[in-house]
């Protein structure tokens, strides 16, 4: 079993228990691999969140702690995988990258060669549009979406550019959580399916409920856009996340939904990993029994893939058919 997403308590503030007790307990369900992959730090005041300034004197003591808690837990994380180079269960070193703007994804990768010897790869996520969070709460989502002059078609479009942006600068091993940007997506939101402008007109036959219309199919340049950035991941070989984040957070599919992993298979070769994108003990594996049934039954794949590290260092993706997958012992451990 593996995960190849992963943060803790003790170094980001939206994290809830220990890292020593979430390896322990990934080492109790038995995981293959498991992926520590903290966030890089973030280095202009304006992308704090909250929870990280609460108890800091001013934003400047906020963004050193970052930097701070960034290299503690390389120095953590390596101690950790050094402990455990003996049991079943393998720690690869990763972190996830800040895609907030150029301005960061230009100094994640200075991050990533500077510390070239210990961050084996890199999950790239976006999580901004327009420097404008999409998952922290419905204001700011909200706002991300006016930022795109009201206009949902344009607001994925800004979402995928950034990420493409972010694909070419650093190519990174694992694309992160694909489509982000549906986790606050009201449920009452109304477009027009043809300008994608948010509508308000009821009786327009071209207004429809934004739950009713498969929005990466929707309009041909988004559709493209997707395209063009996957057949960019395949170029390098990198890999889809399937992350199990969103079903524990309501949403009925896991990032990336199943219209998007039908353009993975056909764009990218299929080549998912899975990922629990646990910040506590409670979400390590979890939902993965539905994870197995979504890509069994939903977007019937024949095989998963993880990442392994070499002796040497080497990091080698591995693929394993989703039937001998299906077997591990991990499903006996879960509750």
């Amino acid at each position: 079993m593996h995960s190849h997403h992963s943060h803790s308590g003790d170094y980001v503030a939206h994290g809830v228990d220990k890292l020593e007790d979430m390896v322990s307990r990934t080492i109790e369900l038995e995981f293959q691999i498991y992926c520590l992959t903290e966030h890089m730090p973030r280095i202009n005041s304006k992308f704090l969140y909250p929870e990280e300034t609460s108890s800091t004197k001013n934003d400047t003591e906020s963004l050193e702690k970052l930097q701070d808690n960034f290299s503690k837990f390389l120095r953590h994380a390596s101690e950790i995988k050094e402990r455990n180079s003996s049991k079943p269960t393998a720690f690869i070193i990763g972190t996830e990258i800040e895609g907030c703007d150029i301005e960061h994804i230009d100094y994640a990768k200075t991050i990533l060669e500077k510390h070239k010897d210990t961050i084996k790869f890199a999950v790239g996520s976006i999580h901004h549009v327009n420097s404008i969070p999409i998952d922290f709460d419905q204001k700011n989502w909200n706002k991300a979406l006016s930022s795109s002059k009201n206009n949902i078609k344009n607001f994925l479009l800004d979402y995928y550019e950034l990420q493409y942006i972010m694909l070419q600068k650093l190519k990174p091993l694992v694309v992160g959580h694909f489509d982000l940007y549906k986790l606050l997506i009201p449920s009452d939101l109304k477009i027009n399916i043809h300008t994608g402008d948010i509508a308000y007109d009821d009786d327009d036959v071209n207004n429809m409920m934004i739950s009713d219309i498969e929005l990466e199919n929707n309009w041909e340049i988004v559709q493209a856009t997707i395209i063009r950035n996957l057949k960019y991941i395949n170029s390098y070989g990198g890999l889809i996340e399937i992350n199990t984040s969103a079903l524990r957070k309501n949403l009925s599919e896991p990032y990336p939904g199943s219209i998007i992993c039908k353009l993975v298979k056909e764009h990218c070769q299929g080549r998912f990993v899975l990922s629990d994108d646990a910040h506590a003990i409670s979400h390590i594996g979890t939902n993965y029994k539905k994870a197995l049934e979504y890509m069994t039954d939903t977007i019937h794949l024949d095989e998963i893939y993880h990442l392994e590290e070499t002796s040497n260092g080497e990091i080698k993706v591995v693929s394993q058919p989703l039937t001998e997958f299906s077997r591990s012992n991990f499903w006996n451990n879960l509750d």
